[in-house]
């Protein structure tokens, strides 16, 4: 039986080509300009892989490769042997609400001085297209025609309710409003957690009946709750989005969240 792969730490910085049809492409460019903007060292960057380590490798940053579903207590460690840098997460769907669930709920219990990224585009894309434990009830992906049988995780909620500092979810499409979410993100106070939610068109769009990216990401995002709505009931696939916590109207004071952004 083969050793698990070290960790090993490389320059990112290079701009990867991300299927447009999942517009990561887009949020790529977009993390690029604003870890530029945030001046200072440079990032240091924890993914393991799939397509959030893909968009980790627009980051301008030390990038650090690790197994599957070991980037959270990774980047604590990185963290405490080198304080005053901030550490950013990249985790998918599968890997946060599977293996490295564990981890995500225990970083945002004890407040861990990270901030993570997580890609949820529904599926495994990198396993064949197997249903994650975020994909939601019902929908179809390339492993599975049938349908997804499970509920499906909400990450965005079961962070939140663990204690992180900071919550915020968004669809890779929502233009300027992910903008400004993504930007708050970078200088949020720790532990924070982003989710962005961009199905993979050909192992999710395609088996739902989208006869193009375009299609799928116009019921994305009819899916989306802004505005204060609510989820109408528990097997909903809608979602909240925008900052989830602190709630609008709650300064990080009010919020009992003492601790300066790192």
């Amino acid at each position: 039986m083969s050793a698990a792969p070290v960790p090993r730490a490389s320059v990112a910085g290079e701009t990867r080509v991300c299927a447009e049809a999942c517009g990561l492409g887009r949020l790529g460019a977009r993390l690029a300009d604003l870890v530029l903007r945030l001046g200072g060292d440079p990032l240091l960057l924890v993914a393991s892989g799939g397509c959030a380590a893909t968009l980790a490798s627009h980051a301008r940053g030390e990038m650090h490769r690790v197994p599957l579903g070991r980037p959270l207590p990774y980047a604590l460690g990185l963290a405490l042997a080198r304080p005053g840098r901030d550490v950013l997460v990249f985790l998918g769907d599968g890997e946060a609400a599977g293996p490295g669930l564990g981890h995500l709920l225990h970083a945002a219990r004890r407040g861990d001085p990270v901030r993570a990224l997580i890609v949820n585009n529904e599926v495994l894309g990198g396993a064949g297209g197997f249903p994650s434990a975020a994909t939601p009830r019902g929908r179809r992906t390339e492993a599975a025609p049938q349908g997804s049988e499970a509920r499906g995780v909400d990450l965005a909620a079961l962070a939140l309710e663990a204690g992180a500092a900071w919550v915020g979810r968004e669809t890779v499409t929502a233009g300027a409003a992910l903008d400004r979410l993504l930007a708050e993100f970078l200088r949020a106070p720790s532990f924070a957690v982003l989710e962005v939610r961009a199905p993979c068109y050909p192992a999710v769009g395609r088996w739902n009946g989208h006869a193009s990216p375009e299609s799928m990401h116009e019921a994305l995002e009819r899916r989306a709750i802004r505005d204060g709505g609510t989820v109408a009931r528990r097997d909903d696939d809608r979602f909240q989005a925008g900052r989830l916590w602190p709630a609008a109207g709650v300064s990080h004071a009010k919020a009992g969240l003492d601790q300066e952004p790192r």
